[in-house]
This record gives C-alpha cells, sequence and structure tokens, in this order.
C-alpha cells in the first residue's frame, strides 16, 4: 500500500454539535485518512460520522461495523452492530479529549464502502465499517450528543 499522504482539507470549529466536510472525497484518490480530535463541553458521549452526497445531504442508510474497546483494568469488549449509525469512540464526563483516525476505502464510488477507525478517549478502541448505500460519498458529517469545544478534522488522499 502507497504511504505519501496528499492533503485536502481541514476544519475547526468550537461550540458546535456537528462539523460537515463537504467535497472532500474525489475520484483522485481510492484511499483517504482522516483525523479527528477535540474536546467535549460536558460528556459528548457517542461521536458519531455519516457520509454526506453531492447535494451535502446526510445518507439515509446505516452501516454494520464491529468495534474492540480496550478499557483499562478491564476485559475488552466487542460490540457487533447491523444497520446502526457509525459511531467513533466514546468520551465520558471525566475524559471529554478525544482523537480518532479513520482510513476511509472507495468512498466515491457506487459500490459498498469500507471504513477503519481507531483512537482514544475514555477508553481505546478500534472498529472496522461497511456502508451498504451504493451513493457516492463528497462528504463527511461528524456530531456528538453535546458541543465541542474545540473540534479539529484534516483529510488526506493515500497516494
Amino acid at each position: 500500500m502507497a504511504t505519501n499522504l496528499e492533503f485536502i482539507t481541514s476544519s475547526s470549529a468550537n461550540n458546535v454539535t456537528a462539523l460537515e466536510l463537504t467535497n472532500c472525497f474525489s475520484d483522485k484518490y481510492d484511499v483517504y485518512e482522516m483525523y479527528w480530535t477535540g474536546n467535549g463541553s460536558q460528556n459528548v458521549g457517542d461521536l458519531s460520522w455519516k457520509y454526506l452526497d453531492s447535494g451535502g445531504n446526510v445518507f439515509s442508510n446505516t452501516c454494520d461495523q464491529a468495534t474492540v474497546r480496550m478499557i483499562p483494568g478491564s476485559a475488552f469488549d466487542e460490540i457487533r452492530d447491523t444497520n446502526s449509525n457509525p459511531r467513533g469512540i466514546y468520551t465520558g464526563s471525566s475524559d471529554k479529549d478525544f482523537a480518532m483516525k479513520f482510513v476511509f476505502f472507495n468512498p466515491f464510488t457506487s459500490d459498498y464502502k469500507f471504513a477503519l477507525m481507531q483512537g482514544m478517549s475514555l477508553y481505546g478502541g478500534k472498529s472496522i465499517f461497511v456502508q451498504k448505500d451504493t451513493t457516492v460519498a463528497h462528504g463527511i458529517r461528524l456530531q456528538a450528543n453535546q458541543h465541542f469545544t474545540p473540534v479539529n478534522v484534516s483529510v488526506y488522499g493515500v497516494k
């Protein structure tokens, strides 16, 4: 696999519950890396994401995902969800900082879309996702159930 990253876009916001990056996917790359970091004003809880179509609309279909949560001082926890909203790492009331790395495979095709995530906050986690929607993805929406204070995201194409 190629290892050269080419910067595409980045965005930052403060005191928002969602951040959208439109037109960050194209036919120029097959693989993308996205880095998502931030902090929540309280317990932002589940951090989730959805693909955006060419009009900036959120994909209505859900995805299948498998996650392993690596909880300090506890046994690892496996979660398998079908037809769910794709989630990132979970934050808590005592640890509101988070950092995640995503790798997206072929989001700009009219075929199934796959993604990997690894991240850290209240615990560490790794996930794999399959989006069974054949709509071409042009962008992504990142969201939480509380305000980000702040949120930062950068997207790179993998050459």
